[in-house]
């Protein structure tokens, strides 16, 4: 469970809701489950999140979304009324939005249509259904008032939005104690993580970004700030101890990340144990673990030593971590329940030992993908495995304590993250190469100006500095996730630095007041422009497909990722009256599959499937008519528009499956809209 710092220290307002928002909609509900079904797991508490659940528990008007929401819409003016709107759509429109007519109906209306003048029965409508939205469904099924509220519906009262706004303030200020309830009568294990979410490998010698991709240029003035990783550990341990009474026997490093001088960091404060991905362990053994032959190395465990010290290391299952953060959410609960035992299953058949299966994955934002906040998926599959006479459920403690489970010592770590198995994610790009800059040069700049601060100045400095070392902040820069709040916190990232100078009382550098932030990936579609020509071999040369359309399938990744890489851009254009579509991606990687792939196209509410191996298209569309394919480099697709659709919008998204598995979805959360109109003079230039 994991937020980056929103609090700005300087006006200590909130910039940023999803603390409160993913309080009372996932921290809360996601232990829950484990006192239901009476099994063990292990959930991580980022001291930054902590620390901010906290002060908004004190005062939730710090938050400022959350104070514009608590005051009376009649007293709002007209700019704080559509600054606050587009907020309000703050929620995944098919799951959390059109769960609700009243929500949906004017998600249409303003969101869609871009109509300004709301009124003030609108605005509270949307107030009271965007807090409902993000509200847990334990809280919704034990509160009668919000379930009168759900089925009203619309026309709601300033009381009825003050009272539902209590209910959720008490609901967030007991998720600590919760957790701690939990954690003391043996239901859970609670780790932590560096204080405010560092790459800690980057900090201890950025160098080590070299271990995984040595041609990457790093920023120029980068250097070891080995005594800010020890901080961030330190504090982090003193923190937990505070707030459950005795220290963390784990951790999980930020994005998994590791190196071996992470692991000597942690040795050095008495940490028992750490845990990061599959990837990192192949890296570590030279070995590959998709091959069924090495697999079963995954499932033992490891212990890094040095001298008489050792530290535990536990490595994740990336596939089926990957399976409930990015393809569960698109089956029924039933059957992703079943395929996730199936897979264990098989690993247990694999392995000649009593294996040990790590899933980890992000505690908050996969959920709203799913329906019902995933609480159809999560009961299914929590049931099956606390009946299950085959499958133990134990924490990281529990394991290095079960002598069942083999274990093998290794002598280096290779550095890298659960993202790819290095940190390219935060380092090495354009826009995080010139963040990094303005944090090192920030951290120089205070030290040669420490010797004459006050205590204070200094430790008002130094926690800016800590805080701007988050890995948030540089996951967002450059051009690999999108968030629409991608303004908000390049702001954050300088406005910390800027303190840094405030405090310091000299002059601020006039590049921290300009956004980092210049590369947009989000679902910008380039129409068509000419009529297209092509050779339809699946392969792209110089001269075709001039004048397409362009779509990068991949631009709705956001806080999450995954390392489903097969279908990644997509052309289209027209010939006469067929449409042509030309995906791009890693179809190396299909060619050497040994199972048949098949390629879903889902148009409208119809179907084509394909089996690119055995070239066999099954056609159950109206819509469209694949008349026929090539698979090379890449996949090219050829279809006949029906003339009944011709100059008609279609919505169009793909899946990939293998044995009834889905591979991937793209675009993984959304649909392309397109318009199938195969002669447009008036757009299309010669």
């Amino acid at each position: 469970m994991h937020q980056p710092y929103y609090k700005d220290d300087e006006t200590g307002e909130y910039h940023l809701p999803w603390v409160f928002l993913h309080g009372i909609k996932d921290y809360l509900e996601m232990v829950r489950y484990y006192e239901i079904y009476n099994i063990r797991g292990v959930f991580n508490l980022v001291p930054s999140l902590i620390e901010q659940i906290i002060d908004l528990s004190k005062d939730i008007a710090k938050d400022m979304l959350l104070k514009m929401i608590s005051k009376p819409t009649i007293i709002l003016t007209e700019d704080e009324k559509l600054s606050i709107l587009p907020s309000l759509f703050w929620a995944n429109e098919k799951n959390m939005i059109s769960a609700s007519v009243r929500y949906k109906e004017l998600y249409y209306k303003f969101k869609n249509e871009r109509q300004q003048n709301v009124s003030l029965t609108e605005l509270l409508d949307l107030q009271v259904h965007f807090l409902l939205s993000w509200t847990g469904t334990f809280i919704r099924e034990e509160s009668g008032f919000i379930k009168k509220l759900i089925q009203k519906d619309r026309y709601y009262t300033e009381e009825e939005k003050q009272q539902l706004l209590d209910i959720l303030k008490s609901k967030f200020h007991y998720i600590l104690p919760y957790y701690k309830k939990l954690y003391e009568i043996g239901s859970i294990e609670i780790s932590t993580t560096p204080y405010y979410h560092p790459i800690l490998p980057l900090l201890i010698d950025p160098i080590s970004f070299h271990e995984a991709l040595p041609d990457i240029a790093l920023p120029e003035n980068c250097y070891p700030l080995d005594n800010d990783a020890e901080w961030h550990l330190s504090k982090a341990i003193e923190l937990f101890n505070n707030i459950f009474g005795t220290k963390p026997s784990g951790f999980w490093p930020a994005e998994g990340s590791v190196s071996t001088k992470t692991a000597e960091l942690f040795i050095k404060h008495n940490v028992k144990w750490m845990a990061s991905d599959e990837d990192i362990l192949s890296r570590t053994l030279h070995i590959n673990l998709q091959n069924l032959t090495d697999r079963p190395l995954l499932y033992k465990k490891y212990i890094y030593q040095k001298g008489e010290q050792r530290i535990n290391i536990f490595f994740r299952d990336k596939k089926l971590s990957d399976l409930i953060g990015f393809v569960y959410a698109n089956l029924d609960p039933e059957k992703a329940a079943d395929d996730f035992i199936q897979h264990l299953k098989e690993i247990y058949e694999l392995s000649d030992f009593s294996p040990h299966v790590s899933v980890i994955l992000d505690g908050e934002n996969a959920w709203e993908f799913y329906k019902n906040n995933a609480r159809n998926f999560f009961e299914q599959l929590y049931q099956r495995i606390s009946t299950s006479e085959w499958i133990e459920t134990i924490t990281f403690t529990d394991a290095i304590k079960n002598k069942d489970i083999p274990e093998r010592t290794i002598t280096s770590i290779a550095a890298g993250s659960w993202i790819n198995g290095n940190f390219l994610t935060w380092m090495g790009h354009e826009e995080k190469n010139a963040a990094w800059k303005s944090l090192y040069q920030a951290i120089q700049d205070y030290y040669t100006s420490k010797p004459h601060l006050l205590e204070q100045q200094i430790e008002k400095i130094e926690k800016e500095i800590h805080i701007a070392e988050g890995s948030d902040w540089f996951w967002w820069f450059g051009d690999d996730h999108y968030t629409e709040q991608a303004d908000v916190l390049d702001y954050l990232f300088r406005k910390h630095l800027i303190n840094v100078y405030k405090n310091l009382n000299i002059t601020i550098p006039q590049k921290l007041f300009e956004p980092i932030k210049k590369f947009h990936k989000k679902m910008k579609i380039k129409n068509p422009s000419s009529e297209i020509h092509t050779n339809f071999d699946g392969k792209l040369s110089q001269l075709e497909y001039l004048g397409s359309g362009e779509i990068d399938l991949k631009y709705d990744m956001s806080s999450m990722h995954t390392d489903a890489n097969y279908l990644k851009k997509m052309k289209w254009g027209f010939n006469d009256e067929y449409l042509f579509i030309y995906i791009s991606g890693n179809f190396s990687l299909i060619h050497t599959h040994k199972e048949d792939i098949i390629l879903k196209i889902n148009v409208d509410d119809t179907l084509i499937k394909l089996s690119l191996k055995n070239r066999h298209p099954e056609n159950y569309s109206n819509i469209l008519t694949l008349i026929d394919y090539r698979l090379d480099t890449d996949l090219e697709l050829l279809f006949k528009i029906e003339d009944n659709y011709k100059n008609k919008e279609i919505e169009i998204y793909f899946e990939l499956y293998s044995d009834d598995k889905l591979l991937e979805k793209a675009p993984l959360y959304n649909r392309i809209k397109l318009v199938l109109q195969p002669k447009n003079p008036h757009e299309w230039i010669v």
